[in-house]
């Protein structure tokens, strides 16, 4: 087990971020959907997904070209937002930025 899992009560543990999972934010003007929790160091990795009202942040998924240039696969954009600060002491920007769209 680690740290984080032996916490106190009055602080974010890894079971807590991991009942996150599948919870739809904004992140940066982007609908999100939190796909996994990384445990060193705490963060959540975010997946965009298709955002009917905002057509303009909806790249999330790009054709890649093969080794002889011809469209492959899809590569999916992910991003990684840390839940606590440089110096563990509290919450990151990024964290207290996302903008929570399930309830």
């Amino acid at each position: 087990m680690s740290d984080m899992e032996n916490a106190p009560s009055d602080t974010i543990t890894l079971p807590h971020l991991r009942s996150l999972i599948g919870l739809r934010v904004r992140h940066q003007g982007t609908l999100c959907v939190v796909l996994e929790v990384l445990e060193t160091p705490p963060s959540l990795v975010l997946e965009p997904v298709f955002d009917p009202l905002n057509t303009a942040t909806n790249s999330a998924s790009n054709i890649m070209p093969n080794l002889h240039g011809h469209p492959g696969e899809y590569g999916v954009e992910s991003r990684i937002v840390q839940v606590l600060t440089d110096d563990l002491n509290g919450l990151n920007d990024a964290l207290l930025e996302l903008e929570i769209l399930d309830f």
